[in-house]
């Protein structure tokens, strides 16, 4: 009688445990209504992210009162709370600064500046890169830098 006891609390907490949690799903969007794809929302403090599609939509798990922080490329994060709705609609700023330098990192994990490498570089402006109209920006460089491999991880 004891043990039933035992395993029906804790199939009671841990079921309690995972209603807690819900799926919460929303887009993100910038300041102008435009839909931001593949933007990176995490749960603050755990390690529970995914990224948006390409349609901007996502759905992570987190339960009422977690807090989201949301990434992507060119705009400034943001931070948006769970509601009791459970869906999310996060509008982003995008930032007007653009990318000026890259640090290459060589062997061995030492990083430098284009102008400190002793051997030649490529440079690629923005134009030069989305002039084929490419998806993914790793297959881009890949057809404009020579020496460059790129492995693409598809999931």
């Amino acid at each position: 009688m004891r043990k039933i006891v035992s395993i029906l609390t804790l199939v009671l907490f841990t079921s309690v445990a995972a209603w807690a949690q819900g799926k919460i799903s929303g887009t993100v969007r910038d300041q102008n209504g435009d839909p931001v794809p593949f933007a990176t929302i995490n749960v603050k403090g755990t390690k529970v992210s995914v990224a948006a599609d390409a349609n901007a939509n996502f759905t992570i798990v987190a339960k009422q009162g977690d807090v989201l922080a949301v990434s992507a490329v060119g705009l400034q994060n943001a931070e948006v709370a769970v509601g009791a709705s459970g869906t999310v609609n996060v509008v982003m700023t995008r930032t007007a600064g653009t990318i000026n330098d890259v640090v290459v990192t060589t062997a061995l994990g030492i990083q430098r500046q284009s102008k400190e490498l002793g051997y030649a570089t490529a440079k690629i402006n923005s134009q030069t890169l989305t002039q084929a109209k490419v998806t993914n920006v790793g297959t881009g460089l890949a057809a404009k830098v020579s020496g460059l491999q790129v492995n693409l991880i598809n999931n």
